[in-house]
């Protein structure tokens, strides 16, 4: 064994000696392996503990029940109880209808709380969801006011102001 060669050429380094089994590491001074078994494991060839799941429990900011929230698994999430409402919807009627400078801000608080309800982040997204009902609210009462102004000015530009420019007034 100590005279191995392939094809024409040694495969041993001078002063080696050949394996005594395939498949043993051939430089020098290597441990050789067992027979008939694999090749110890260390911490990386054990499985992973079990998950354990956790449930948390979130007080509501609306007075409501409290909502709970149980991890099953890494990146799952199961809601039980309630939670909040995203007012996305009246976010973009808002948007479209009254002022969209505030408005746009409420579509974005909204999709914001779907996030946050999706990751499980309960408190973060009853806060998120006040601000796009805030923000929603805030749009619609800036587009009443600016219908509401339009429509005052028009009736003192007919009633008023028109008649003396044509010269018909008092």
């Amino acid at each position: 064994m100590a005279d191995e060669k392939k094809g024409g050429v040694d495969t041993q380094a001078p002063g080696q000696q050949a394996p005594l089994y395939p498949g043993a590491p051939p430089y020098p001074g290597a441990p050789p392996y067992p027979q008939g078994q694999p090749p110890p494991q260390g911490a990386y060839g054990q499985a992973p503990p079990p998950y354990q799941p956790t449930t948390y429990v979130f007080t509501n900011t609306a007075g409501q029940q409290p909502a709970y929230v149980q991890h099953v698994a890494p990146g799952q999430v199961i809601h039980s109880g309630p939670v909040p409402n995203d007012y996305l919807a009246f976010a973009i009627i808002t948007t479209i209808c009254c002022f969209w400078p505030t408005g746009i801000c409420a579509i974005l608080k909204a999709v914001e709380t779907r996030d946050l309800i999706a990751r499980g982040d309960i408190a973060r997204a009853n806060d998120s969801s006040r601000k796009a009902r805030m923000f929603s609210i805030l749009t619609l009462c800036i587009g009443l006011f600016l219908v509401l102004g339009v429509i005052v000015y028009m009736i003192v530009l007919f009633t008023v102001l028109l008649p003396s420019w044509v010269g018909h007034g008092p």
